[in-house]
C-alpha cells in the first residue's frame, strides 16, 4: 500500500518528534563536526566569520571537538555557526554539476570579470572577505585617533 506525501510529511514529523524525545543528545551537525580534521573544521569556521562578519570564529577553535565548541562560544555564536555553514551549502551549491568539462581550458576564453581588489596599509592586496578589511581599517583610524 502506498502512501502519499501528506502521510510521509506527518511520518517524518512523528519520526522528529520520538528523535527528539528519546535521543535529544543526537545530533548530525555534531557527529560530523567530530569527525572533520582540524583543517576542514578551519574552513568551516573561516565560512562562519565570511558570513557572519563576527570575529568570535578563532583559528584554535579548529582544534575543539563539538561539546567544547558550546563551552567557548554563546547561543548566539552557535547559529551564526550555523548560518555561516548554511550560505557556504548555497555558496557550493552555484557550481552546479562539477563537470570536468567545466574545468577545462576552453572555458577560461570568455571576457574577465572586474576583480576590485583591495589594500591595506601593509600593502597586501586582500580580494576574499572584504568586510573584514574595512572593519579593520576602520578600528585602526579610531586607534590612531
Amino acid at each position: 500500500m502506498a502512501i502519499n506525501v501528506e502521510q510521509q510529511k506527518r511520518g517524518i514529523e512523528q519520526l522528529k518528534n520520538i528523535r527528539r524525545k528519546y535521543w535529544s543528545g543526537k545530533s548530525e551537525a555534531a557527529d560530523w563536526w567530530d569527525k572533520l580534521t582540524p583543517e576542514w573544521r578551519g574552513v568551516v569556521l573561516h565560512a562562519a566569520a565570511v558570513a557572519s562578519g563576527l570575529d568570535v570564529f578563532k583559528a584554535h577553535l579548529c582544534k575543539c571537538c563539538w561539546s567544547e565548541l558550546f563551552e567557548r562560544l554563546d547561543y548566539r555564536a552557535m547559529i551564526q555557526l550555523r548560518l555561516g555553514i548554511s550560505r557556504a551549502r548555497l555558496t557550493f551549491e552555484g557550481f552546479g554539476s562539477l563537470c570536468d568539462s567545466d574545468f577545462s581550458r576552453r572555458t577560461a576564453n570568455r571576457p574577465a570579470k572586474e576583480v576590485n581588489p583591495i589594500y591595506s596599509s601593509n600593502g597586501v592586496q586582500m580580494v576574499i572577505a572584504p568586510q573584514f578589511v574595512s572593519k579593520m581599517q576602520l578600528l585602526q583610524q579610531q586607534e590612531n585617533h
